[in-house]
């Protein structure tokens, strides 16, 4: 079912969507119409009911390779490398809901290679982006990743108040070389990657001051891999593995973000923006609206269509309240994020407390609305032949990452007005 976009929206101060996102919105809607929800392509990047490897990787390299053409894999990149320039934080968020819209996977390869690369453009490190820039703005399919989690403190580190004490990786500075020891776990594409952006340290015991952040190239000497892990969801549309530093030896010039305090900022700032994740869950709810919307015109209870019952049209039109109340506030605290001279630093207190917030609600709304849809549907919303447990698969592991809801929550709580938001 189509959905029109909403037209150009503002919030006090706050721009939700220029005529440019809405134009993004409505090019990628029809593409995720007519590529991704057709046939069987949803379930095809689950390898299908029997898990088939094969189909799953030809089904995501034509969906990838198609929104690639459209500029998608360019979207943030400096033109100078072949890109299409610095996007904002709303015209990002619209981009994640639409393809999300279509399965979670797709929207998180764009943005998990974005992610990899947000250390080198906010350094201007030259040696990653000369050597990596140009290839990803082309039309082909290439991944990146950003090993950040560890097996000691698992997600530890995402927690600002640390401070990096957490951190266990080691890097240390010898003859121009960056040697690095320790092990990384559960980064998307870990394993087939051009090069692994990483988190280290220089010493525990220094926190932020020891904090650096390292291109490590995948033909790096001393890297290895365990094997993917067996998940609930993501199956094959993201690759999640341990990585294994052993004297691994970079060279200097990949160091972008360096021990001292830049390390750091570079680092928090990444984790700030954790609302990014929150519009996935929008577009996953979206479509399983639609799905429900679609279902119950054609369903009928004593000749009326079961939509048109009172029951079922409340709980219908609840959903989609919820669902445009996340999209909302999540586009809200992307506007916030866009004008730093008007709400502050995004490492503030108030900035991360709304980033927060806003991905915990909408992550949560997701699995709510989800959930509802398939108790509307019955039996065959637990089917596989209309995707809404597929959905719920992939949004759950989206609530948990970036530091879990109760860290989300915690952080929410500490969210200050220092002035009127409106």
């Amino acid at each position: 079912m189509a959905r029109a976009r909403d037209p150009v929206m503002k919030y006090g101060q706050v721009e939700l969507a220029t005529e440019q996102d809405i134009m993004l919105a409505n090019t990628l809607h029809e593409y995720v119409n007519k590529h991704i929800l057709v046939g069987n392509v949803r379930q095809n990047l689950d390898g299908g009911f029997h898990r088939d490897e094969e189909l799953a990787e030809a089904t995501f390299n034509e969906v990838v390779l198609g929104l690639t053409r459209l500029g998608c894999g360019r979207a943030g990149f400096p033109e100078k490398y072949g890109g299409l320039g610095p996007n904002s934080f709303v015209t990002y968020n619209i981009m994640q809901e639409e393809l999300a819209r279509g399965d979670i996977g797709i929207s998180s390869y764009f943005g998990v290679n974005s992610w990899a690369f947000l250390p080198a453009l906010m350094t201007n490190n030259k040696a990653t982006l000369q050597r990596y820039a140009p290839m990803f703005c082309r039309d082909e399919i290439h991944h990146a990743a950003f090993e950040m989690t560890e097996p000691a403190g698992g997600c530890n580190m995402e927690d600002r108040c640390q401070r990096g004490h957490t951190i266990q990786t080691r890097a240390e500075l010898i003859d121009g070389h960056w040697v690095i020891n320790g092990q990384k776990i559960w980064a998307s594409n870990t394993g087939n990657s051009e090069f692994y952006s990483t988190v280290c340290t220089t010493d525990p015991g220094k926190g932020d001051e020891g904090i650096c952040i390292i291109s490590v190239p995948k033909d790096t000497p001393g890297i290895s891999f365990g094997k993917p892990e067996e998940k609930m969801g993501f199956i094959y549309t993201d690759r999640n593995a341990s990585m294994y530093f052993d004297n691994a030896k970079v060279a200097e010039e990949y160091c972008t973000g360096r021990p001292g305090g830049e390390g750091a900022r570079v680092f928090h700032r990444m984790l700030a923006a954790r609302f990014c994740d929150g519009i996935k869950g929008v577009g996953a709810a979206q479509a399983c609206l639609e799905i429900v919307e679609d279902y119950t015109k054609d369903r009928f209870i004593v000749g009326k269509p079961v939509r048109e019952r009172a029951y079922f049209a409340a709980k219908i039109g609840e959903m989609a309240m919820k669902i445009r109340a996340a999209r909302a506030y999540s586009l809200y605290v992307a506007g916030k994020f866009d004008h730093p001279e008007i709400y502050g630093e995004v490492v503030s207190t108030a900035q991360i407390g709304e980033s927060s917030a806003a991905k915990v609600f909408a992550t949560s709304t997701a699995i709510e609305v989800i959930l509802g849809c398939i108790e509307l549907m019955g039996s065959y919303g637990y089917s596989v032949d209309y995707h809404l447990e597929r959905y719920l698969r992939d949004i759950i592991i989206v609530h948990l990452w970036m530091g879990g809801a109760q860290l989300g929550m915690l952080e929410s709580a500490q969210t200050e007005y220092p002035f009127k938001p409106w």
